[in-house]
């Protein structure tokens, strides 16, 4: 039952880009048993609800991203790499050594953020709040979670 539940959903269904998900969890599918008998066990519907929950639940392209980012780097003077920014300077994302600005705080950096590259950085959870990143290039960041409240992006390109 649960398997047409989520082949019915439109984000779940198999037209999508993702691998088709096919969840079954009641006996009916291994067995005939009567309508009747179906649903006698509460403890069983309960216990196929939640093993629906983590399989689509890990399913997720949100958590397969994070389960896919490198260790956070254990460098010293990582934040103020950002000040440099991504030596190589291309927009593609290709990079010398990883640019782990990850739980960095720049609140409030006016001077030397400023038309720096930052591509393909990791800036999860990362605080820019009311920094000057005009004319800096932010290609292909990773920044789920980083807050940009009041930051100046003029003529900065960000995709």
């Amino acid at each position: 039952m649960l398997s047409r539940i989520i082949n019915k959903t439109p984000w779940l269904s198999s037209s999508s880009t993702h691998v088709p998900l096919r969840v079954t969890c009641s006996s009916s599918a291994s067995k005939r048993v009567p309508k009747s008998e179906e649903s006698s066990s509460p403890l069983r519907t309960v216990a196929c609800g939640l093993l629906a929950v983590c399989t689509v639940a890990t399913a997720s392209p949100v958590i397969a991203a994070n389960q896919r980012l490198p260790p956070l780097s254990t460098e010293p003077n990582r934040c103020e790499r950002a000040f440099v920014g991504n030596t190589i300077c291309q927009a593609n994302g290709v990079y010398n050594k990883p640019l782990d600005l990850r739980f960095c705080d720049y609140t409030n950096e006016k001077s030397n953020l400023k038309g720096k590259s930052v591509a393909a950085a990791l800036m999860s959870d990362a605080k820019f709040d009311g920094a000057d990143m005009s004319e800096a290039v932010m290609s292909k960041a990773y920044a789920v979670g980083a807050s940009f409240k009041g930051t100046d992006f003029s003529n900065a390109v960000l995709d």
